[in-house]
């Protein structure tokens, strides 16, 4: 391990030492930051081991609204400058890449007009595992990205997306699978 890496994993473990103390809190080992994670609300949340949130321009949040939220954010994944709000519960798959995007389980108004000025029900969202997500990509309340996708910037996600796919655009929708059999990059294909 170099250096910078064994510096950013001190300041992560520095940085993040109000959360540790919290009991509502757990993060895993190695955990690399540099002081840009905010982690509040009454809820629970949950950092497996090498979580990377080292972000270069906007803070990670990770704000949960209720007593029984839980946010878990599986081993591997990368946080850069997202928001992630939940109510009832938010998971983030291992191996994710999470850029400046905005992920809520609850919208803070009814959809239904007699309703307006209460919150929306929440509905879990489920991000699975080795899932790309650009900047500014809105993950609405209810939805599930499928393992291996990728969902491109500017998108608003209301619908599910399937497993190998990339996503893009306002409503997402499928612009195209991802070959599997294709290691290297695949752009041209």
């Amino acid at each position: 391990m170099d250096w910078k890496q064994t510096a950013a994993r001190g300041l992560g473990w520095l940085t993040t030492l109000p959360y540790r103390a919290q009991p509502r809190v757990t993060i895993g080992p190695r955990l690399l930051g540099n002081g840009r994670l905010r982690i509040s609300g009454p809820g629970r949340v949950m950092l497996e081991a090498d979580v990377n949130a080292w972000s270069h321009a906007e803070v990670n949040r990770l704000v949960t609204t209720r007593q029984q939220a839980v946010i878990h954010v599986g081993r591997n994944a990368r946080l850069n400058g997202c928001t992630i709000i939940a109510a009832d519960r938010v998971e983030v798959g291992a191996d994710c890449v999470l850029g400046s995007c905005e992920i809520r389980d609850h919208l803070p108004y009814s959809e239904s007009p007699e309703d307006r000025r209460r919150p929306a029900e929440p509905k879990p969202v489920v991000i699975e595992p080795n899932v790309w997500i650009g900047g500014q990509v809105s993950i609405l309340p209810g939805v599930r990205i499928g393992r291996d996708s990728v969902v491109g910037i500017h998108t608003v996600v209301f619908d599910d997306v399937p497993p190998g796919v990339i996503a893009g655009g306002n409503p997402a929708r499928v612009l195209r699978a991802l070959d599997s059999g294709i290691s290297e990059d695949n752009r041209d294909q």
